[in-house]
């Protein structure tokens, strides 16, 4: 392996941010003739990036072609530097892995480079895994279109201009935030929006800023006004989906439809099966895909969190919590990743016969702040912990209370809601609060509803 452009980190070094954090060492990997194709966006890039982010970037290009080479490439570069990221730039080799009915792109096969991964029918795709899963680093997948084995050149150099007019402010997305579900509410649930916010998907906006298009109103002409009208910081896709489209109630939005957008979605969340599968669009013949047209379309698009198999993207409030704590994409993506490895594992499969599906595409550089919300509360929460009380086995859910307080959500206490730090013990909530300037305290056993001063 050998670093094509060697003087590329010392040129760019002038641009890292300040020695007193170690900045991360994130590896982009691609093809020798791609970089070669991209050299003056992928320095412009690079450069953007180092000047705003505690990262180093390190460009590692050679003539890839198995995911073999490029998995013990990542190991190598993982226990000699180390690096936490990863950045695949055009056709790279993907390993892929049956899930379900499909052998489906898999990058956990790169993420965790210490698991064995077999094939228990030998008909040539891995379907099995032994070890425990323990990510290493986080992988985003900048690949502009379908075929495995085109760059496309064309569509990489347009991603990269319009990164570069985002980190320029020529491209900002409103601080507004989108979701979209055809589940109806009903009298034992209070629907998918309620559930959005409070996994704090809605915090990156203020509250008039939130548009839910939920149950009935979740129209495909409904979608598309609302993304004509306006860009976004976050879209959440809660929807039915496949690899070329997402199940609006009356009809398909469809991907050549979103690639085409004016305004886009600066991050996009989609939880619909197969929406972030491109080999599976490209076996087909049905592309162009989903997920890729989130990201490569003409709009300020630059990420998506998807799913490539029968399956949803779940955990994906641990995203919101880090992006609120600061992390840039990359790095908030993985306790997500990690968490969906989990349980798949440890859940309704056979350990080790399925993976969760879940990738990034996309440029892993971005971050979102929480909207400051100018709101003249009587009522502010200074403490909030659930758990076993007595023995302090508790969790700080401080966030989750003001939260929900603030949005004029219900607080119940439940681990359904807070976690279990204390598995088979009766649990309690304590809040600390301030009431019209009065501190006060009050204390719920499991189950019981939050009232204060109501």
């Amino acid at each position: 392996m050998r670093n094509i452009i060697p003087a590329l980190s010392l040129l760019l070094g002038a641009a890292c941010p300040s020695p007193a954090a170690e900045p991360d060492q994130i590896a982009i990997l691609l093809n020798q003739a791609t970089l070669e194709a991209l050299d003056e966006p992928l320095r412009t890039y690079i450069a953007d990036v180092e000047a705003r982010f505690p990262v180093t970037l390190r460009v590692v290009a050679r003539d890839w072609r198995t995911p073999d080479e490029v998995r013990a490439g990542i190991k190598k570069l993982h226990r000699e530097n180390p690096i936490t990221g990863v950045v695949l730039v055009g056709a790279m080799p993907m390993h892929h892995f049956f899930m379900h009915e499909h052998a489906n792109p898999n990058p956990l096969y790169y993420e965790d480079f210490d698991l064995e991964f077999v094939d228990r029918n030998a008909d040539g795709v891995d379907d099995a895994y032994r070890g425990k899963p323990e990510l290493k680093v986080w992988v985003a997948n900048v690949r502009a279109c379908e075929d495995a084995r085109n760059d496309d050149i064309p569509g990489l150099r347009r991603f990269f201009a319009k990164t570069h007019d985002y980190y320029t402010g020529k491209a900002v997305p409103e601080p507004r935030t989108l979701l979209f579900s055809t589940d109806q509410s009903t009298p034992d649930w209070a629907g998918t929006g309620d559930w959005f916010k409070r996994r704090g998907g809605a915090r990156f906006s203020a509250p008039e800023d939130v548009t839910l298009l939920e149950g009935k109103e979740c129209t495909r002409d409904a979608a598309l006004a609302a993304l004509r009208k306006h860009s976004y910081s976050l879209t959440c896709v809660a929807l039915h989906s496949d690899e070329t489209g997402h199940a609006m109630d009356d009809g398909d939005l469809m991907a050549q439809e979103i690639a085409a957008l004016e305004t886009g979605s600066l991050i996009t969340i989609s939880h619909g099966c197969f929406a972030a599968n491109w080999a599976k669009t490209e076996r087909d013949r049905s592309g162009p895909n989903c997920g890729l047209s989130w990201v490569f379309g003409k709009h300020l698009g630059q990420a998506v969190v998807g799913q490539v198999r029968s399956g949803g993207v779940g955990f994906d409030n641990l995203i919101y919590e880090r992006l609120r704590a600061g992390d840039y994409l990359g790095k908030a993506y993985m306790p997500c990743k990690q968490a969906h490895e989990i349980e798949h594992a440890m859940g309704d499969h056979d350990p080790g016969d399925i993976v969760s599906g879940i990738l990034m595409i996309g440029n892993p550089f971005l971050q979102l702040r929480p909207v400051e919300r100018q709101t003249a509360r009587r009522l502010v929460i200074r403490k909030a912990v659930y758990g076993d009380l007595a023995n302090h086995a508790v969790v700080d859910v401080t966030r989750k209370v003001s939260d929900w307080i603030e949005d004029s959500l219900t607080v119940k206490a439940t681990a359904e809601d807070f976690g279990d730090p204390a598995e088979g013990i009766e649990k309690q909530l304590k809040v600390d609060y301030t009431l019209d300037g009065v501190d006060g305290t009050t204390t719920l056993q499991e189950g019981q509803l939050l009232k204060i001063g109501r």
